[in-house]
């Protein structure tokens, strides 16, 4: 019938929300691989302008790590914990020997990480984040990242001074906070808790999830 609009069922209607929740996690998801490779390329050439074979060597041994982890990652909806943490781990180490002691980065663990799962690539553009908008060696640079992970929950607090802008703005994507915001809602609906804090001088994220 010309014009008719057909209602649907509640069953084929969740199941539509489902399928428009999983489009546009692969939409988000898409977007995530080429923001880190192009960030984490460019960290690599920054350190074997700067530092010598050796340094460059162990770079690109961890970049190694790093890819293969989102090459797998990407595929999966839920990640060790553990994992996810050394990918972080990987990234903020390239970005001590890259910038060595002309900043200050403090980076803590602490709690249990065995069998605790996590969305892949949720917490890292916080943190990357961090080192856009924080990070120039001839200013007073200081970033703080730290996680604390008790029974079923994990707390992430992200905290960088702001800095004249070091990295060229044609190196970095943009769809770090805003893409990772939107997969939260869409993965921990009613499970996360994130607040950010944009100040004159610094800038701070506290996020809590409800892990798996």
């Amino acid at each position: 019938v010309p014009g008719r609009v057909e209602l649907l069922s509640g069953g084929k209607w969740k199941k539509a929300e489902e399928e428009k929740r999983n489009a546009e996690l692969s939409f988000l998801k898409a977007q995530v691989n080429p923001h880190f490779l192009f960030n984490t390329l460019n960290s690599i050439y920054s350190l074997s302008i700067t530092e010598g074979a050796g340094e460059t060597a162990a770079g690109i041994i961890k970049l190694s790590d790093m890819m293969r982890y989102i090459s797998s990652a990407s595929s999966q909806k839920f990640v060790s914990l553990a994992k996810e943490l050394d990918y972080i781990r990987n990234y903020i180490e390239l970005q001590k020997n890259r910038f060595g002691n002309t900043i200050k980065i403090t980076y803590t663990v602490n709690g249990n990480t065995e069998g605790k799962l996590i969305a892949p690539l949720m917490l890292i553009s916080f943190v990357e984040n961090a080192f856009k908008h924080g990070v120039n060696p001839e200013e007073d640079s200081d970033i703080k990242i730290q996680i604390q992970i008790s029974e079923n929950v994990l707390e992430l607090q992200v905290f960088n001074n702001k800095v004249n802008i070091f990295y060229k703005e044609e190196l970095t994507s943009g769809l770090g906070i805003e893409n990772t915001s939107n997969r939260l809602k869409l993965i921990y609906p009613d499970k996360h808790v994130l607040k950010i804090e944009n100040a004159a001088k610094e800038f701070t994220v506290r996020l809590k999830i409800m892990l798996q």
